[in-house]
């Protein structure tokens, strides 16, 4: 399963996102007109070794890698699961267990989120599928180190606030905190994947040899497409129907030279 900028990049101005690209529409319901911070991510190499840092929104795409790397077959999950709406159906179809069952958040705010504190063990197979099915109406923010013990995953457990009052909260440095997965062996085939998921539009520009690489992502939303059936829609439902257009600004920084790509979309 892409991420859901490569999705944009690949096809940026679907005409029913909401039903087509749920996983894509869902990071813009919360935006205005404007120009707002995207995600970040920074991708590390050594000799042998690949390590990826990144902020809030890239977690989905660096939870798939691991999966995929990890040769285990049982894993040792703890972390949290979000989403704005129940998702115990989903978890039912997949086969999670109870300790997956989400709980009703209280208040008028409401949310569901199932919080593993202590390590659940978990067949690998199911948690592959969690990142697939899940993606478009839930956040996955898992931890867990493979039997031995060289990759490890670990993603806090709460995404960052969005107006935070603290400016060093909303740095790129702080961001790439969010998410950190180390020790990737590191091999064609996982190089090419990892550059393929977070800068296939920036492959031209990647020399040789190179130490590190930072996507950092903004959004210049222009226009508000607005549903064009309103009656019996409630607000939160005209807001969750309602597109945006404009462009997404990309900067690659490899090691100390920096190269952009804008693409316009609708979302």
């Amino acid at each position: 399963m892409e991420h859901y900028l490569t999705k944009i990049l690949n096809d940026p101005m679907n005409n029913n996102p909401v039903k087509e690209t749920p996983d894509v529409h869902k990071h813009f319901t919360r935006y205005s007109k404007g120009q707002f911070s995207g995600p970040a991510v920074k991708i590390s190499q050594t000799k042998d070794k690949i390590n990826i840092f990144c902020s809030h929104e890239y977690e989905d795409a660096v939870l798939r890698i691991a999966l995929d790397i990890i040769p285990d077959e049982i894993l040792n999950v703890t972390g949290a699961i979000l989403g704005a709406i129940d998702f115990l159906p989903l978890i039912k179809n997949i086969g999670l267990g109870k300790d997956f069952y989400p709980i009703k958040s209280k208040g008028k705010a409401v949310n569901y989120s199932a919080v593993l504190k202590t390590a659940v063990s978990v067949d690998k197979k199911l948690i592959e599928a969690l990142s697939v099915k899940g993606t478009p109406y839930i956040y996955s923010l898992l931890n867990f180190t493979s039997e031995d013990q060289k990759i490890t995953l670990k993603i806090k457990n709460k995404p960052p606030r969005p107006n935070s009052k603290n400016p060093e909260d909303s740095g790129v440095g702080a961001k790439l905190k969010f998410c950190i997965l180390k020790g990737i062996p590191k091999t064609p085939e996982t190089l090419k994947k990892v550059i393929e998921t977070f800068a296939k539009d920036f492959v031209d520009e990647i020399p040789i040899k190179w130490k590190s690489i930072l996507i950092q992502n903004t959004y210049e939303i222009s226009n508000l497409v607005f549903p064009e059936k309103k009656e019996g829609l409630s607000s939160r439902k005209f807001r969750l129907n309602t597109l945006r257009e404009g462009k997404l600004n990309r900067v690659a920084t490899i090691d100390s030279a920096d190269y952009n790509n804008s693409v316009e979309f609708k979302v």
